[in-house]
């Protein structure tokens, strides 16, 4: 443990995030008088035509220069931002006292994020629409659906919720570009099946320019990967590190077999060298060891291995929680447990290595679709 926490506070990091929002304004910060950090709600369209919904808890310490933390829950059914009711709110807390701005947002069709503002987009892109069509119910009625609920959704849609996580990385930018934040360093913290889809999403991430290129005739950004793009500095190097809370991939998507998130890692060494990660997990909880384990030596070799050539990553770690069997966001909330404190010392001892990137403008003005193809998953 002691060797643990050596490590933990000598460490370096990688990078962050930019996107800011398009679509309506946002509303007037609201402070809780419970609460150190003021709240703004927040809609953030999706380039399928969906509105997100979400929260932006504004750091203590200033604006344009403090890092975001992206705020994940494991999509599924009775499943929202705000449940249970305040989980979150001590991690909030610390990080905004620490710093930090941070984002929170409801999955499509989960909590308030039910509204597809362009049904004709949503059901006819040639990204997403043929799984929109495939995994919703009602999705062939006319007139077509204009809201969507996750009691509608079949599970095999799992992956297409990267294409949200997209959406709210295309809205950090452009409040970076307002000097409201600074996506250079950007941050995910996310509970069981969400860090499936953060590995995804940050796949996605080292495939796709960190500044908005320079296309022919104005023409928007509008996938990743975008044809005959050529990305010189990756938005997979925003990213400072990954914090996951019982991480698990989803047993219930076919298009998401074990194999392929070590495909991703092949594929993309410099996400394995370049983004640190946090595996925590209940340690009398079996199935997320085990899955903690999985991640940590099958999928990433964190500790390296010389026939492949891999170097051992000192910034990764795997750790238990003392005494609990409690899994994803259950095991926030607890004084006794002290996972808050643990995700805050290996969030702050990262971005004492990058405390001196300068933002950057990044100039994505609409958000953009994931080629889940081009990544082996086809939903």
């Amino acid at each position: 443990m002691r060797r643990w926490m050596a490590a933990l506070l000598g460490m370096a990091a990688a990078v962050a995030l930019t996107a800011e929002p398009s679509g309506a304004p946002a509303q007037d910060p609201k402070k809780d008088d419970k609460k150190p950090y003021t709240t703004t709600e927040e809609t953030i369209p999706t380039a399928d035509g969906m509105k997100l919904r979400g929260l932006f808890h504004k750091s203590l310490k200033g604006g344009a220069t403090d890092p975001v933390v992206i705020l994940l829950y494991p999509p599924g059914p009775d499943r929202s931002m705000n449940m249970p009711a305040g989980v979150w709110d001590g991690l909030i807390t610390k990080l905004a006292e620490k710093g930090f701005h941070v984002v929170q947002f409801d999955w499509r069709g989960h909590g308030r994020s039910t509204d597809i503002t362009d049904p004709a987009t949503f059901f006819t892109n040639p990204i997403t629409g043929p799984a929109n069509i495939r995994h919703i119910k009602g999705s062939t009625k006319k007139p077509l659906k204009n809201s969507v609920t996750v009691k509608e959704i079949t599970p095999g849609y799992f992956p297409v919720y990267a294409t949200d996580l997209a959406a709210v990385r295309a809205y950090l930018d452009q409040k970076n570009d307002q000097s409201d934040l600074n996506t250079s360093s950007v941050y995910v913290i996310g509970a069981e099946d969400a860090a499936g889809l953060g590995m995804l999403w940050l796949t996605a991430e080292w495939n796709r320019p960190a500044v908005h290129p320079i296309l022919p005739n104005g023409i928007t950004y509008d996938r990743v990967p975008y044809p005959n793009v050529v990305v010189s500095t990756q938005a997979g190097r925003d990213v400072g590190g990954c914090v996951w809370l019982s991480g698990s991939r989803p047993a219930n998507a076919p298009s998401l077999p074990p194999r392929i998130f070590q495909q991703w890692i092949r594929n993309t060494p410099s996400m394995r060298d370049n983004n640190p990660m946090l595996f925590l997990y209940g340690e009398q909880d079996a199935p997320a060891m085990t899955l903690a384990h999985w991640a940590y030596n099958d999928v990433l070799v964190a500790k390296g291995d010389p026939q492949l050539q891999l170097k051992p990553l000192a910034q990764t770690f795997e750790k238990a929680i003392p005494g609990t069997k409690l899994r994803g966001t259950g095991l926030l909330g607890d004084n006794k447990l002290g996972t808050e404190d643990i995700v805050m010392k290996y969030l702050d001892a990262i971005q004492k290595e990058r405390v001196s990137i300068t933002r950057k403008e990044r100039k994505f003005q609409a958000p953009y679709y994931i080629d889940l193809r081009y990544f082996g998953v086809n939903p």
